[in-house]
C-alpha cells in the first residue's frame, strides 16, 4: 500500500476514474448554460470551497474519536505542494480511524452523487465539489485500507 500511496501514477489513475466516472453518472443532469469564463469561476469557486470542508470533515470526526489536540494546518504534500491537512495526537480504534479517513468522501461525494440521482438538473458547482473531492479523496482510501489490513 505504500508504494501505491508514492505512486504519483496511481493517483493520475484515481482522479482520471473519479472525473470519468462522475462524467458518465450526471453529465445528462448538469446544467451547462453559462459562458466559459463562467464556468471556469464556478470551477475556481468549487476547488476552492472542496479542499477546506474536506478537512473540516476531517477535523470534526478527528475530534469526535481522539482525545488529543487536533489542527488543521498548512503543510507540504509529497510533491512539496503547500495544502491543508488535519493533525491529531492520541489514538483512535480502528473503525474509528477507518471512519475519520473516509468521512469526507461519503459526505462530499458519495451522499451529494446520491441526491444527484433523484435530480432532474444540478447546477455546475455542485457538480464539480463533488469530483475534486473524489479526486482528492485517493490518500485518505490508501490511508483507511492501509488501517483496515492491520491486525489491531
Amino acid at each position: 500500500m505504500e508504494k501505491i500511496k508514492a505512486n504519483p501514477f496511481a493517483i493520475v489513475i484515481w482522479v482520471i476514474l473519479s472525473c470519468v466516472i462522475h462524467i458518465i453518472l450526471f453529465k445528462a443532469k448538469v446544467d451547462f448554460d453559462y459562458k466559459i469564463w463562467q464556468r471556469i469561476l464556478i470551477t475556481i469557486i468549487a476547488i476552492i470551497f472542496t479542499l477546506p470542508t474536506h478537512e473540516l470533515i476531517h477535523f470534526v470526526f478527528m475530534k469526535m474519536f481522539f482525545k488529543g489536540d487536533v489542527k488543521i494546518k498548512i503543510i507540504k504534500d509529497s510533491l512539496g505542494i503547500p495544502t491543508l491537512a488535519t493533525l491529531a495526537q492520541g489514538e483512535a480504534k480502528k473503525r474509528q480511524r477507518i471512519i475519520m479517513y473516509l468521512a469526507p468522501l461519503v459526505f462530499l461525494t458519495l451522499l451529494p452523487d446520491i441526491i444527484f440521482g433523484f435530480c432532474t438538473k444540478v447546477h455546475l458547482l455542485f457538480y464539480i465539489v463533488p469530483i475534486c473531492n473524489s479526486a482528492g479523496c485517493f490518500y485518505d482510501v490508501v490511508d483507511a485500507l492501509m488501517v483496515a489490513k492491520k491486525n489491531r
